[in-house]
């Protein structure tokens, strides 16, 4: 069991703190005056005082309680022990490979895979300092001090004043070949010198199934400060379960407090669940792809059921009717919507009891905007008829309202009729946008339930090791492959084929017969060698010609853009780079042309249908 803190634990949500600007008005109202004693109030700031300064006293002896019972047994060796450890050094040159990859060194340690930041106060108590480091190429001995134990190294190895170097710098040698002048003789300048040894290990071959295992039988469990660490390979769990952290509350570790669990491979798209022990709540992640776009799931362990409390997260983005949040409580039911054309944005529905018959009236209140200039808004507020019958019969006496402005007109009947028509169909309609609620969180709660009972993990279609059929077809095409190279191998490239078929294939050729056959193969190879010739040669005058033609429009470049300019450059290197090629390509061509001719005559000669020019 390590006492060092957990580095497997979550990064806490970065929450950017709003800005509050406190709005100040020009006619703000000025508080009324406070008749309060000062004595008393002094006496009451000094009984806080002296309060603040007890708890501040109380959590320095907590504190101080818990560094003494975290606090390691005396160790005759510390900061003598040798360990190994590979550190990673970023790339100076401009164009190198890890030049925008690794900005600042760090440590690996090898023991757990875990990487560890130079500036890291948790760094120098783990590791004290350096005596020397190597590499494939040199061995370098640390000549600075360690007093303060990695954090002020400098990772300069081309000085020797901070690191000796065992063999010749490599640095040092490219240095004094840039000083070689192109018409000095190089080998007199080439400096022998000793080079590392080469490894007396073979090189590591390991299966895709062991390297995907990772830990022994797929599994590994650490304990740090008060944590529990489980580490799982993929697909080692049925629910594709990978990393679970679990926070105690004790160092004995027996009272958990919280449960981090990190998921991979899931077809539902879960890759992250918080188990808050203490609260009973839950909080799952998910990743984009599902049918119902749900992010996030808030609930309670206990509870199942359409009416229990949870809060629901979507994609909106994803959603066609822009839904971003759902609220379910026993009381109540609100959803939060983004980014919708009717500007609709919260909609909040609340379950009351039941009453009687007699208390049974119901209210409906339009808020309309804010108007410029105005400090109250206009409302109209209607009394639901118990019975409508067939037709909606109004009566003024069935709504009230206010309006701000005074002077504004009475409004009529006939508009506040239609008004109330409206109110009573967008009624019904919340009805079923309440009942639509209830359904989207019915089906994600069975789909679920099915989802945690029968849990179904992904397999990529590149993996050979899961993929039946893919690996079934990858075997189908290495084997074709592999017939095809031998049918190859095996079957010889007879050249008199063609010709023998001319005079009918006969059995056995008589020497006129040989030798004309012998005399057209060759003539046919000749022709074939020299229209290949030919066609290098055309080829390389067309380009020429293209690259001469480019190479006047760049001589009269005056009138020309900067980007046309480029182009023409572009295209010229490109027809430059052609000729080259081809030029290449034509001079081998002529060169072995001879050599093929031969190659060609001396398979005739042994071939066993020409035996007959060898007779006497």
């Amino acid at each position: 069991m390590s006492g060092n803190p957990c580095p497997y634990m979550p990064e806490p949500a970065k929450i950017s703190p709003e800005s509050e600007t406190a709005s100040v008005s020009k006619y703000q109202l000025k508080p009324p005056a406070q008749f309060q004693s000062k004595l008393l109030l002094e006496i009451e700031a000094a009984r806080l005082k002296k309060l603040e300064q007890e708890e501040q006293d109380k959590q320095f002896e907590q504190r101080k309680l818990i560094m003494e019972r975290e606090r390691l047994p005396a160790d005759e060796f510390w900061g003598q022990r040798v360990h190994a450890w590979v550190v990673i050094l970023p790339d100076n040159q401009a164009g190198g490979a890890r030049h925008q990859e690794v900005l600042e060194p760090f440590f690996i340690e090898p023991s757990s895979g875990q990487h560890y930041s130079l500036d890291n106060h948790q760094t120098n108590l783990l590791y004290h300092g350096i005596e020397s480091l190597w590499n494939d190429r040199n061995y370098w001995v640390n000549m600075q001090t360690c007093e303060k134990a990695c954090e002020e190294i400098d990772w300069n190895l081309a000085d020797n004043s901070l690191w000796l170097s065992l063999l010749p710098s490599e640095t040092i040698k490219e240095l004094e070949m840039e000083m070689i002048k192109p018409d000095e003789d190089f080998s007199g300048h080439v400096d022998k010198h000793l080079d590392m040894p080469t490894s007396y290990v073979e090189q590591i071959d390991i299966q895709s199934l062991d390297y995907e295992r990772r830990f022994p039988n797929g599994r590994k469990t650490m304990m740090f400060k008060k944590t529990k660490v489980e580490l799982f390979a993929p697909y080692v769990q049925m629910d594709g379960l990978i990393e679970k952290i679990t926070v105690h509350e004790d160092y004995e570790c027996e009272k958990a407090t919280h449960v981090y669990e990190k998921y991979s491979k899931r077809g539902d798209k879960l890759f992250q669940s918080t188990f808050f022990v203490g609260k009973g709540i839950k909080i799952d992640l998910y990743k984009r792809g599902r049918s119902d776009a749900v992010k996030e799931h808030h609930y309670s362990i206990d509870g199942d059921s359409v009416t229990d409390e949870r809060t629901l997260e979507f994609y909106d983005v994803v959603r066609s009717d822009g839904l971003s949040k759902i609220q379910v409580h026993p009381h109540y039911l609100t959803q939060h919507y983004l980014g919708r054309k009717d500007l609709l944005y919260y909609r909040n529905v609340e379950f009351s009891l039941k009453k009687t018959t007699n208390q049974n009236t119901y209210h409906r209140e339009v808020s309309y905007h804010y108007r410029e200039d105005d400090v109250t808004r206009a409302t109209r507020t209607f009394i639901k008829p118990s019975d409508r019958g067939d037709r909606l019969v109004f009566n003024p006496e069935m709504t009230y309202g206010y309006n701000p402005d005074p002077l504004a007109p009475l409004e009529k009947s006939l508009d506040l009729f239609y008004l109330l028509e409206t109110q009573l169909k967008e009624e019904e309609q919340s009805l079923v946008y309440v009942h639509e609620a209830e359904r989207l969180i019915n089906t994600f709660l069975t789909l679920r339930k099915s989802e945690q009972g029968i849990p179904k993990l992904t397999v990529s279609q590149f993996d050979r090791n899961r993929n039946d059929e893919a690996k079934a077809a990858m075997f189908a095409h290495e084997e074709t492959l592999r017939e095809q190279s031998e049918r190859q191998i095996e079957e010889e490239i007879d050249y008199l084929q063609p010709y023998l078929a001319r005079i009918g294939n006969p059995d056995k050729l008589t020497k006129n017969q040989a030798f004309q056959v012998q005399q057209e193969c060759l003539n046919d190879f000749k022709e074939t060698l020299v229209n290949r010739a030919n066609r290098i040669w055309r080829k390389f005058q067309v380009i020429r010609l293209n690259f001469e033609e480019l190479q006047s429009q760049l001589a009269q470049a005056d009138d020309l853009t900067k980007e046309e300019i480029d182009s023409l450059t572009e295209r010229a290197t490109e027809a430059n780079f052609e000729m080259h090629t081809l030029d290449v390509r034509l001079k081998r061509h002529v060169e072995l042309s001879s050599t093929r001719y031969q190659s060609m005559l001396s398979k005739l000669n042994s071939h066993p249908r020409l035996s007959s020019l060898s007779e006497q």
